[in-house]
């Protein structure tokens, strides 16, 4: 059985939002999967890192959001780990992607830190990376069918963690979350035009 790493660099550790959504990944995961979890909160060594990056097959990252950029303790993570870019850690195994955030900055982290990711090595399956945002879960619920299609919430945990699980197992069979329908010009803003 394949083995799926969590790299959970939320300041919260377990505890936190992020904790929340790589709880439900886990879940998911460990249906085909042997899952094992770093809480960089607990501050782990170098060597632990390193042996858990070792066993991995595969990984899933986590972090909030903290003022436009994910949080010091990945930032620490991804600066330890430097020395090891392009290394049989991480040549050619497959990852995730989740990142949570109260209103913005979520989104630009994800794409930044798949650059970073794959310059040491990782690859991305299709629908990798996961943007979750308490304005998202707030909103979801009031949303028209066509907007919550635009709209990424924790019910998309499933998408990234089976294509991860299909590119740990070599099997293609991707899954993709709604998108808009083909009604991407649909107006929604109308502060202007209902004042008349």
């Amino acid at each position: 059985m394949k083995r799926v790493l969590i790299v959970n660099g939320a300041l919260g550790g377990v505890t936190g939002n992020t904790g929340e959504l790589l709880a439900l990944a886990e879940e998911v995961l460990s249906t085909r999967a042997e899952v094992e979890t770093l809480d960089l909160s607990r501050q782990p060594s170098l060597d632990r890192i390193l042996e858990a990056v070792t066993r991995a097959d595969g990984f899933l990252f986590g972090t909030g959001t903290y003022w436009d950029a994910w949080s010091s303790l990945m930032q620490n993570f991804l600066e330890v780990t430097a020395h090891t870019e392009g290394m049989e850690y991480w040549v050619g195994k497959p990852a995730g992607i989740m990142v949570t955030a109260h209103a913005v900055g979520a989104k630009s982290i994800v794409s930044r830190l798949m650059g970073v990711l794959n310059v040491y090595g990782l690859m991305f399956p299709p629908m990798a990376g996961l943007a979750v945002t308490w304005v998202n879960q707030t909103a979801y619920p009031h949303a028209t069918d066509h907007l919550q299609n635009e709209l990424w919430t924790s019910a998309d945990v499933e998408t990234v963690c089976h294509n991860l699980l299909e590119c740990l197992e070599g099997t293609h069979r991707w899954r993709q979350w709604p998108t808009n329908s083909g009604r991407h010009g649909d107006k929604w803003l109308f502060c202007y035009s209902e004042q008349a």
